[in-house]
This record gives C-alpha cells, sequence and structure tokens, in this order.
C-alpha cells in the first residue's frame, strides 16, 4: 500500500491594512460585520497581521477605545496611531509636511497630508512580505479568491509591482487602460490608486515618494501620495496588474 502526501498550498505571508479618521471611524469602528466581513474575510485569505492605522481624529482615546474591542476579538491585531510614527515616517522617507501642497480642488495642505500618512504608516509597520491595504471607504461586497493568484502573477516578472481588483464594477474602464490581458489580469504600464493596493513590502519600503510627472496632474488634491507613487512608477518601468473576475467597491462616507 502506498501512501499519498497531500500537497500543501504555499503560504504567503501577507498583512491586512486600513486606516480610519474623523470623517470615517464610526462607519468602521461602530459596525463590526462591515469591517470583518466586508473589508477582511470577503478576501479569503489568512492574513498574518490585520492592522489598523487611527489617522487624524479629534478623541483618539475614544477612537482607540473602540478599535480595542475589535484588537480583543482578533478583528484587528494591531492598532497604531499614525501620529504618534510621523517623524520617524517623514524621516524614513525622506519627506517633509511642508511638501504636501494643496491644488485647492479637495482640501487644503493637512488634508493632502494626511492623505499620504495613513498608507505611509501602514508600509512603514508592516512586517511581512506583502502589505494589502484598503482605505475605509472601501469593501467587497462577497467573496472573491484573488489575493494567491495575484502574488503568484507579480513574482513571475519583476516589472509588477502592484496588484489590485477591479474598481467599481469597471471593467470596461480597466480593459481600456491595459495593454494586455493574460491569465484572468490587466497588465498596464501606468495607473496606481491609494483605494485598494497589494504590495511586496519591502519594494515600497524605499524613499520613492518625492518624483513628480506632468502627467500625472489628472491626480485631484495636489501633491497626493496616489500621485506620488504613479510617478515613481511610470519613471522607473513599474507596472500595475488588476484582477479582471472581481471588484471592490469605493464610496465616500464624508
Amino acid at each position: 500500500m502506498s501512501f499519498f502526501k497531500k500537497k500543501k498550498k504555499p503560504f504567503f505571508d501577507v498583512t491586512f491594512a486600513t486606516s480610519c479618521w474623523e470623517r470615517d471611524w464610526k462607519y468602521l469602528l461602530l459596525e463590526e460585520d462591515f469591517v470583518k466581513n466586508k473589508k477582511i474575510a470577503n478576501h479569503n485569505f489568512p492574513f498574518t497581521h490585520k492592522i489598523l492605522v487611527i489617522n487624524n481624529v479629534k478623541e483618539y482615546e475614544k477612537v482607540l477605545s473602540f478599535a480595542n474591542i475589535f484588537k480583543k476579538k482578533n478583528i484587528f491585531s494591531h492598532i497604531y496611531l499614525a501620529k504618534d510614527f510621523e517623524k520617524e515616517i517623514l524621516k524614513f522617507f525622506n519627506l517633509k509636511k511642508e511638501g504636501f501642497i494643496s491644488d485647492g480642488t479637495q482640501g487644503g495642505h493637512d488634508w493632502v497630508y494626511y492623505n499620504a500618512l495613513a498608507p505611509l504608516s501602514a508600509i512603514y509597520l508592516c512586517k511581512t512580505k506583502y502589505l494589502l491595504y484598503m482605505t475605509g471607504d472601501v469593501w467587497l461586497d462577497k467573496k472573491i479568491n484573488w489575493i494567491e493568484k495575484s502574488i503568484r502573477f507579480l513574482q513571475k516578472k519583476e516589472k509588477y509591482k502592484v496588484a489590485n481588483l477591479t474598481w467599481n464594477e469597471k471593467y470596461v474602464e480597466v480593459k481600456k487602460e491595459s495593454y494586455k490581458k493574460k491569465r484572468g489580469f490587466y497588465l498596464a504600464k501606468q495607473g496606481f490608486s491609494d483605494q485598494c493596493f497589494l504590495i511586496k513590502t519591502k519594494d515600497f519600503q524605499k524613499p520613492i515618494y518625492n518624483e513628480s510627472r506632468s502627467d500625472a496632474n489628472h491626480f485631484p488634491g495636489g501633491e497626493v501620495f496616489e500621485k506620488r507613487v504613479f510617478s515613481f512608477m511610470k519613471n522607473h518601468g513599474w507596472e500595475r496588474i488588476t484582477f479582471s473576475k472581481g471588484s471592490y467597491i469605493h464610496k465616500s462616507f464624508d
């Protein structure tokens, strides 16, 4: 009699991270099902860590008390206050707060700064090989098995640096922005959104956020985080892959 060992699935070390601020923390921290299922469980993936970054809120102790309830239930494994790390984050990424200039279309300079501080905090504090970051106002309405497939695709070529789901069911738009479809992914030579991104952490834990391009001015708000990433990616030939068989939902709470 021969015995065959069941082949184990490879395990990818991935952190899930999201953030909250003054205008959306109640939607996250007073709605357990929203975070537990629509933001985390619907990815159908065993995350190593689940991070919440508390960004610019008025009552830190109050928000932290609600967040700690989620931590006790293991919905989040780590909770960080961005303000506790902002000086070292700016130094690490070679950034200055005054460099986050607003163009007046979205908000002031503070809005541009805190818009960047949340994902930069998640990237800086991530301890795993891969990071999935989603803004607080992004979720999945149903289960989508996309993370392992995305990581396998990212591993194929060094130029593939960012993976994401299709946004708001706009599959036609995703196709239009790509140059090729391969194995369930649309490939694009440009494009980045801070709403949802899956990355190899070490690629983004570098001072890569000071480059700019004239063709990046379509990003509203000014010198925002996603404009900075878009510019670096395009300047250095980094590409984006978008999963063609599943979408996230984005709807601003404010």
